[in-house]
């Protein structure tokens, strides 16, 4: 019972602190109040707000940037998948050069963790899957990318090799753009199901090279969904475009 509430307590404090954001006439960039403001105004303890923060970082909406604070990203919600392309097209380019980094990275972080994880580490990795193929099922998209980005930051923590962690850190924003985009994709979050557990089955059996390849495999998929989206995008820009070109006059 203390759990659920402590549970709902954050989850009141998360939309709190959305419709602040998108109430405010804060922009993009600018810091939010303090902690101990924050705490103040939607009276809650420091750890139920920090937890909020934390999700509320994971899923897009704000920027939590050490010994600074937090800042705004976001001021109102993506509405549908129109929004998404639209957001890949404007960010072709970045996107492109994170996806080379992380498909370089990310294998390399999976094959350390493997080689340095603890069993207690493991067991952390499976509830986090499993909750990730809960959210899924029950499609809850908050839970979906908090739990996706889960997944992946404990891999690179557990590396256990700082310049790799200070590299994901350094790509932080670009990251969580990214997985709050890409999940969002027609089937995004159901695709990474079998990915993930692939990974999770190479920590099961101590195979690094196996860890590697498999994260690699997973990274070449999202580079793949991508593409395959903006190329279905593409096309129906086209068709709509030859549709009104047709439509009499």
């Amino acid at each position: 019972m203390k759990s659920e509430n402590y549970g709902s307590v954050v989850q009141k404090a998360v939309e709190q602190i959305k419709q602040f954001l998108f109430t405010s006439d804060l922009k993009k960039g600018e810091h939010l109040p303090t902690e101990k403001e924050l705490c103040q105004q939607l009276g809650v303890g420091r750890n139920s707000l920090r937890e909020a923060l934390r999700i509320l970082a994971s899923t897009g909406y704000i920027t939590l940037e050490p010994g600074r604070g937090a800042f705004v990203r976001r001021t109102g919600e993506i509405q549908d998948e129109e929004d998404v392309i639209f957001w890949f097209n404007q960010n072709q380019v970045e996107v492109r050069d994170y996806l080379e980094i992380r498909s370089v990275c990310e294998p390399l972080a999976a094959k350390l963790a493997i080689e340095r994880c603890s069993q207690k580490d493991l067991a952390r990795l499976h509830s986090i899957h499993n909750a990730f193929v809960k959210a899924t099922q029950e499609h809850d998209m908050q839970s979906i990318l908090l739990q996706e980005g889960n997944f992946h930051d404990s891999i690179i923590e557990l590396s256990q090799n700082q310049l790799l962690i200070n590299i994901f850190r350094f790509f932080q924003s670009r990251t969580q753009d990214f997985r709050y985009q890409s999940l969002r994709l027609p089937n995004g979050p159901q695709e990474a199901i079998l990915p993930h557990f692939k990974i999770l089955r190479a920590f099961d059996l101590h195979d690094p090279e196996l860890g590697e390849t498999a994260m690699r495999e997973h990274v070449k998929l999202g580079m793949q969904n991508y593409q395959l989206a903006m190329i279905d995008a593409e096309y129906e820009r086209m068709q709509k475009k030859k549709e009104e070109t047709e439509a009499p006059q």
